[in-house]
């Protein structure tokens, strides 16, 4: 080896330490900036590369937490690309988090953080197989999960500005057996959410008191043989449930009333006239079928379709 390898070999190699030792120190920096800020911060080992391609930090046991949430993972890698000094991407093969009453875990996770200015503008989390459980019992499984926030000022105090806005998009939720049994229908269903949250998001409860809702622009499900697209603007009552209304346009009306006939909630003999009076009030659809809109409320504790009672709604925390 000549001189001039060796010296470009030097070159390189102090180049890497000393952005390694950079890097770990702004780390270290944002983790003390945090905790200022009231978050739990941690990992158990850091180990950085990558270069000069990219600048890779591998987080061993990572875990921030505030309120009563946390996430954590048995090991995070953090990209940032020099030529998309804007977005920072993050892997992981389980994400966990937790929270009140409830948590779930995400498989093959993958987040990019959006930059503007030097700050946060938009996040986007994804992966396969993800599962919740509420209060220790299983809610069940989703094959694909993608959660998009393109607007979050989490220490808004505002009751009218937007503390949260996004996306949540839920493909082949399989219900856990146990609610299966209280559903309508025990199909794997399609869930797609668009919405904002309003009020500063401190705690649930804190949230609930300052007047805090969420505006649901969109909501489409797709069930078994129905399919809802509508709107509603939710809150929780003094029991933590859900409280709102809203409205939607309804596909697959009698297989519906079918089954809260066969469940017991509906008379056979109210579903037939029911049948009758909402099929007058129905649209033709484009492809042949026929929608109705009906009004969405959750109220004392139970969902209702128009004036039917379709769910039981559980506090969301206790």
């Amino acid at each position: 080896v000549c001189s001039s390898d060796l010296a470009a070999l030097t070159v390189l190699f102090v180049g890497r330490l000393l952005l390694a030792q950079r890097a770990e120190e702004q780390v270290r920096l944002w983790a003390d900036a945090r905790r200022a800020e009231g978050y739990s911060v941690s990992w158990r080992d850091l180990a950085i590369g990558g270069f000069p391609l990219s600048l890779e930090l591998a987080f061993t046991e990572p875990l921030i937490a505030r309120n009563g949430w946390s996430a954590t993972a048995p090991r995070l890698l953090v990209t940032l690309a020099p030529w998309r000094l804007d977005t920072i991407a993050f892997a992981a093969s389980t994400l966990s988090a937790t929270g009140p009453g409830v948590d779930g875990t995400l498989a093959q996770a993958t987040a990019s953080l959006l930059l503007e200015a030097g700050r946060a503008s938009a996040l986007i989390v994804e992966g396969n197989h993800a599962t919740a459980r509420l209060r220790g019992d299983d809610l069940g499984t989703s094959d694909r999960a993608r959660l998009t926030v393109d607007r979050f000022l989490p220490e808004n105090g505002s009751q009218e500005a937007e503390s949260l806005a996004g996306k949540v998009v839920l493909r082949h939720v399989q219900p856990a057996a146990k609610l299966a049994a209280r559903l309508l229908f025990a199909d794997p269903f399609d869930l797609d959410l668009d919405g904002s949250v309003r009020g500063p998001l401190i705690d649930l409860a804190g949230w609930r008191d300052a007047g805090g809702i969420a505006d649901l622009s969109r909501i489409r499900l797709t069930w078994g043989p129905i399919t809802l697209d509508g709107n509603a603007t939710v809150s929780l009552d003094d029991e933590m449930r859900p409280l709102g209304a809203g409205t939607a346009k309804l596909r697959g009306l009698n297989p519906v009333l079918d089954r809260l006939v066969a469940k017991g909630q509906v008379k056979a003999q109210e579903a037939a006239i029911a049948k009758v009076v909402l099929g007058l009030v129905s649209t033709q659809t484009a492809d042949g079928g026929s929608e109705v809109s009906v009004p969405i409320t959750a109220q004392n504790g139970r969902l209702f379709l128009g004036p039917v009672a379709v769910a039981t709604l559980r506090p969301v925390v206790e």
